[in-house]
Formats: structure tokens, C-alpha cells, sequence
């Protein structure tokens, strides 16, 4: 029985390694699991890994990362406004304040302040606060930025109905809408409607002059999001054809397809890439360099 445990043990520490190289999951559960559960902890976490592979990934956090898409181009309807942007510092300040007091104080005079949905990440940290009342002004201030987005959704879906094929109200209007689904606080079908509309807007804008390679990117990740995955690969498809010598357009089926596990279309791709004449950015060629060594 020792010689069995010994065996099952060494075995595990392998797989554990083997888990960690290829990231197959966070290596500290199944290193509990197989410790814990001597000769069905292994089994289970094979059965784990071999059940993960048959679905697309839920979590796709390590491509994401490769991927490293920046804030600014995933903001491409928003305009920078300096006063804003700055507001953002004494907000995380009044939040790291330890007097109750003082913390209140801070947070009433950025309340009086014109605060958008960027502050709704600070503002939900200062929800879960220990201060009752710091808590209350932060979903106030929470509850107000959203009747704005709703406000500006409104006003744009008035002028989209009499202004259809204008390339800026349409803009604007997706602007408004992406705006809303990223302030969060909302159900599931509310999410879903939203984001069915932005997903129309965005097609209705790529049949116009404001066509673009963000707007292409911002409709299969929002096809993406509503698992829509037939729609996400045509419009892969398509956004290849209309930019063929855009990098953008490869790392965009690439993505697609590791979420799916489509592992031979990925290579495919991957290959296609870097075969191409397309001058590869550093956020392309780390991608190809890791999947390279991957697939190899």
C-alpha cells in the first residue's frame, strides 16, 4: 500500500508540473485535490481538464492578456475629458481615508461634481464600505450616473429614428448604449437587450463611412458575449476580406478561436499571420512567438 502511495504521489507531482506549464488550471487546487484525495484526487482533476477541453473557454484570461488590447482603443466612442479623468484621483482618496468624517466629506463634494460611468468602479468599492453612510452616497451616486446613460440613450434613440443613415448619430448612439452596458448593475435580459441593439447599431455603422477596424473588433466581442458564436466567425470572415492587411482582423479570428477551442483553424490562422507581408506590432509578434513554441 506504502509502494502505492508513493507511486500515485510521484505520478501526481508530474501532472501537477505538467498543469503549470501548460496552464491547464490554477495549479495550487489540483495540487489540494491530488494531496487531499489520494488516488481519486488525480482522477478526478484528468476528468476536470479533459471536460474543459469540450467546451469553448469560459475564461479566456491568458489570451486576453497576449492579447493586451488598450483602453483607448476599446473606449472608441468616448472623447477625453481632462476634468473627468482628473476627478478620478480625489474619488480613490476619499476612499482610502480613515476617518468616516472626512471620507463622507470628499465623497459629497465629488457628488456635486458632473461624474460619468468611468467613476462606477470606485464608486462600487465605496458601496461595500464598513461606513453606512459613505455606502448610501456611493449608490446614490451610482443610481445617478445611470439615469444620465439612460437619459443620453434616449436622446440619440429619438434622433436614430429620424436620422437612420447618418454615420455620427449612429455613432453616438452605440457610444451611448456601450457607455450603459459598461456601468453594470443590470440583470442578465436587460444586458441582453442592450447589447442586441448595440450589436445592430454596429453592423448598421461597418455599411458606412465610419467603417473601421475597432467597430469590427467591438461586434465579435459583443457576438461573443451574447454566444453568438456562428455570427462571431462570419464576422471574422468578413472583417478579413474588408481589411485584409490589417493585423487586427488576424488577432481577432485568433481570439475567437481559442474561445471556441478550435485548435486547427487557430494554427491555421496563426500560420496565415505569419507568412503575411502585414508589419506585425509587439503585442502580434508576442502572441505568435508564445503559440509558436505552443504548437510546436
Amino acid at each position: 500500500m506504502v509502494n502505492i502511495l508513493i507511486g500515485y504521489y510521484i505520478l501526481s507531482a508530474v501532472y501537477v508540473m505538467f498543469s503549470v506549464r501548460r496552464g491547464l488550471r490554477d495549479f495550487r487546487y489540483t495540487l489540494l485535490l491530488v494531496a487531499c484525495v489520494p488516488i481519486f484526487g488525480l482522477l478526478l482533476s484528468l476528468v476536470q481538464d479533459a471536460a474543459a477541453r469540450t467546451k469553448p473557454n469560459e475564461n479566456d484570461n491568458r489570451f486576453t492578456e497576449l492579447m493586451d488590447v488598450s483602453e483607448d482603443q476599446e473606449r472608441i466612442f468616448q472623447h477625453v475629458n481632462v476634468d473627468k479623468e482628473v476627478n478620478l484621483l480625489p474619488l480613490e482618496e476619499a476612499l482610502v481615508v480613515n476617518d468616516n468624517v472626512t471620507r463622507r466629506r470628499l465623497l459629497l463634494d465629488m457628488l456635486k461634481e458632473d461624474m460619468d460611468e468611468r467613476m462606477i468602479p470606485l464608486l462600487e468599492r465605496a458601496v461595500n464600505n464598513e461606513d453606512t453612510e459613505t455606502s448610501h452616497y456611493a449608490v446614490t451616486a451610482i443610481m445617478e450616473i445611470k439615469r444620465k446613460l439612460l437619459l443620453t440613450i434616449q436622446k440619440w434613440s429619438v434622433k436614430y429614428e429620424d436620422q437612420k443613415k447618418n454615420p455620427q448619430v449612429l455613432l453616438e448612439y452605440a457610444g451611448a448604449i456601450k457607455n450603459y452596458l459598461s456601468s453594470g448593475y443590470m440583470d442578465k435580459r436587460t444586458q441582453m437587450t442592450y447589447r442586441l441593439t448595440y450589436v445592430s447599431l454596429l453592423r448598421e455603422l461597418l455599411q458606412t463611412e465610419a467603417a473601421s477596424v475597432m467597430l469590427y473588433r467591438e461586434l465579435i466581442e459583443n457576438e461573443k458575449a451574447l454566444e453568438r458564436y456562428d455570427e462571431a466567425l462570419l464576422s471574422c470572415e468578413q472583417f478579413r476580406k474588408q481589411y485584409p492587411m490589417s493585423e487586427e482582423s488576424y488577432l481577432a479570428a485568433l481570439d475567437l478561436y481559442f474561445t471556441l477551442k478550435m485548435k486547427e483553424p487557430f494554427y491555421t490562422t496563426l500560420n496565415e499571420l505569419k507568412a503575411s507581408k502585414i508589419r506585425v506590432s509587439n503585442r502580434g509578434l508576442t502572441i505568435i512567438r508564445c503559440w509558436s513554441v505552443k504548437g510546436a
